[in-house]
C-alpha cells in the first residue's frame, strides 16, 4: 500500500514505451504487442493475419483445378465463385486483424505507460454491442 492510500493498478512502468514506435512495428502483427510486454496477445494477432493468408493463397490456387473436374460448366462455374468469395472473405479477415493489431498495440502501449491493465475488446464485439445491446444510462437520463 502506498502512502497516499492508493494502490497502483497493474504494473509501474520501468520504462516508457512509445505508442507510435509500437504502431509501426505492427505492420508485423503482433511485434507491437511483444514490444509492450503481451506476448499471447502477439500470437494471437500474428496467426489472425498468417491463417487466413495461407488459406487464402490455398484456396485461391486449387480454385483454378474446378476446371478439371468435369462437372458441368454451370456447376463449375458456380464453383469458382463460391472459392473466390472464400477467398474474398479471407483476404478481409486478415486485413480486419492486421488492423486491430496496429491499434491494439497503440492502445496497449499506452496503457502499459500508464501502469493499467490493457482488457482490449474484438471489434465485433463492441459492433454487437452497440446493434443489440441496450445503452446505458447516463446521470443526465436518470
Amino acid at each position: 500500500m502506498s502512502l497516499s492510500g492508493v494502490e497502483p493498478i497493474g504494473r509501474v512502468p520501468s520504462k516508457r514505451r512509445s505508442p507510435r514506435l509500437a504502431r509501426w512495428l505492427s505492420l508485423i502483427p503482433g511485434l507491437g504487442q511483444l514490444y509492450y510486454g503481451a506476448p499471447r496477445r502477439a500470437a494471437q494477432y500474428l496467426a489472425g493475419v498468417v491463417v487466413p493468408a495461407v488459406l487464402a493463397a490455398l484456396t485461391y490456387s486449387y480454385s483454378f483445378d474446378l476446371g478439371a473436374i468435369h462437372a458441368g460448366a454451370v456447376l463449375t462455374s458456380l464453383a469458382l465463385v463460391a472459392s473466390e468469395l472464400v477467398v474474398l472473405s479471407l483476404i478481409v479477415a486478415l486485413v480486419s486483424f492486421w488492423i486491430a493489431a496496429g491499434w491494439d498495440a497503440r492502445l496497449g502501449t499506452i496503457a502499459f505507460n500508464q501502469g493499467l491493465d490493457h482488457e482490449p475488446v474484438w471489434w465485433f464485439v463492441k459492433v454487437k454491442r452497440f446493434l443489440f445491446d441496450e445503452p446505458e444510462e447516463t446521470e443526465e437520463e436518470s
